[in-house]
This record gives structure tokens, C-alpha cells and sequence, in this order.
């Protein structure tokens, strides 16, 4: 299968996000640019594994706009005099080159069947073109293996960066699962201690100020106001106001400690 040799003319594929990174890299550090290149890419791989997702989007969106710059440009130059006339000389290089390997196959036939070729007569195993031809598409095959060499070295370094990010994933959703697992444990327990105070404060009522009267009225204890009972019932003690009520709800808590009552403040 022959290769379309390349067309000189036509616009430079576009970089990917990756090696937009490693561009940037190169100018912005002598010693990368130093490095040989699969040190290199090693330490700018290493550099791209480590950036964060907004960090790499950058590069991403970099890429991107190069993609379709060439997209624009390539369907511009495929509309060109200059496109036209290389795929007119790529055509006619490989009729000739044909047509010279046809003409070259013919002696080695002849001689086969006729077991000599007259002495006087020289045939041109190879045409200037056909030479011509060969060098070019020589030329084409090591620039396609260089090419792939990067390629594949770039697939190895992404594939590793691909794993790390799959295995990054899988410890998060672990922690995350670890952690919604404990938050359901302490809000459970949080849930039952509630119920506890409630039993053992149940008899205890503590006076405050309303907001809207100068009256004072009292405040029992239930499972969804057990932080604001705790927080005045702190206070009076603190102010050393209403000790009988303070001295009431100590003695409460050590009745239903000693009762078993209150289970989770013994654990």
C-alpha cells in the first residue's frame, strides 16, 4: 500500500494539550529543555499527572482552539490553486513511479524466459523519477516512525496519567463512602443522646426572658430543643442564678448515670 507523500504546503497539525504543556515547560525551564527527550517527557509527565483538573483545562481549551483554527485553515488551503497542483504532482508521481516499475520488471521477465540478455543491451533498471519517488517516500516513512515513536511514547505517558487519575477516583468515592458512613454512625448516636437527656432533664423546667415580655416564662426539655436547654441551662449556672434548678438538673444527671439511663456518657 503506497503513502501520500506530505504536502509541505498545508497547515501543521495541531498540538495536543500535552504538548502544549510541554511547550510551555521548555521556555519557561533551561533545564527541561536540557533534558534529553524521554527524560523529558518523563518529568513533564510527571508535572501534567500532578496539575489539577482547572489547571489542565487551560491547556485543554488551548488545544482546542487549535483544532479548529486547522480545521478552518485545511478546508481553506483544500480550496487553493497550490492544494490542487500538489495533488496533481502527488498523482502523476505515482503514475510514473508505476509505469517505472513496470518498465523494470520486464527485463528480469525476459531474461528468465530467455536465459540471457544480449550484450549490447542496456536497460534502465531505475528511472530519474522512480529514484526520486523512492527518496521521498524513504523520506516520509522515517518522519511517520519518528512520529509514532512520539506518538506511542505520549499514548504511555497519558495511559499512566489515566490510571492514576481511575485509581485517584476510586479513593475518593472510598473516603466519601467512609465518611457518609460515619456521619449517619455520629448522627445516630447524637439522635439516641438526645433521648437520654430527654429522659433524665424531663422534670427540669428553666426559666428565661422572652423576647416580646419582661415576664419570664420556663422552658422544658424535648428531642429538638436539647441545645438551646443546654445553652440556658449552662448559663443560669455560669450566672449562679437559680442554683436550686442547676443543683436539680445535676443531681438528675448522676441519678440517671447511676441508672443506666444515660448510657452514652458512661461509654
Amino acid at each position: 500500500m503506497r503513502r501520500t507523500p506530505q504536502d509541505k504546503n498545508a497547515p501543521k497539525k495541531p498540538p495536543t494539550a500535552f504538548m502544549l504543556f510541554m511547550r510551555q515547560r521548555r521556555l519557561q525551564s533551561e533545564h527541561v529543555a536540557s533534558l534529553s527527550f524521554g527524560e523529558r517527557n518523563r518529568a513533564v509527565g510527571a508535572e501534567w499527572g500532578a496539575l489539577t483538573s482547572e489547571e489542565k483545562a487551560v491547556f485543554f481549551d488551548q488545544a482546542k482552539e487549535e483544532r479548529e483554527k486547522y480545521n478552518r485553515l485545511l478546508a481553506e488551503y483544500k480550496k487553493s490553486d497550490a492544494y490542487k497542483a500538489w495533488l496533481a504532482s502527488t498523482e502523476n508521481t505515482e503514475t510514473k513511479g508505476k509505469k517505472a516499475n513496470g518498465k523494470s520488471g520486464k527485463p528480469s521477465v525476459s531474461s528468465d524466459v530467455s536465459g540471457a540478455i544480449q550484450p549490447d543491451c542496456k536497460v534502465p533498471i531505475f528511472t530519474h523519477e522512480f529514484l526520486e519517488y523512492n527518496r521521498l517516500r524513504e523520506t516520509i516513512l522515517r518522519q511517520l516512525k519518528k512520529q509514532a515513536v512520539q506518538l506511542e511514547e505520549e499514548t504511555a505517558l497519558l495511559s499512566k496519567h489515566v490510571d492514576n487519575l481511575v485509581n485517584a477516583e476510586a479513593r475518593t468515592k472510598a473516603q466519601l463512602q467512609a465518611s457518609e458512613e460515619q456521619f449517619a454512625t455520629d448522627e445516630q448516636l447524637l439522635r439516641r443522646l438526645h433521648k437520654e437527656l430527654v429522659a433524665s432533664l424531663h422534670e427540669i423546667a428553666v426559666p428565661y426572658a422572652s423576647a416580646n415580655s419582661t415576664a419570664k416564662s420556663t422552658e422544658h426539655i424535648t428531642e429538638t430543643s436539647v441545645e438551646s436547654f443546654l445553652s440556658q441551662l449552662e448559663l443560669l449556672h455560669k450566672s449562679q442564678m437559680n442554683t436550686d434548678v442547676t443543683n436539680k438538673a445535676i443531681q438528675s444527671l448522676r441519678a440517671a448515670i447511676s441508672k443506666k439511663v444515660l448510657k452514652l456518657l458512661t461509654t
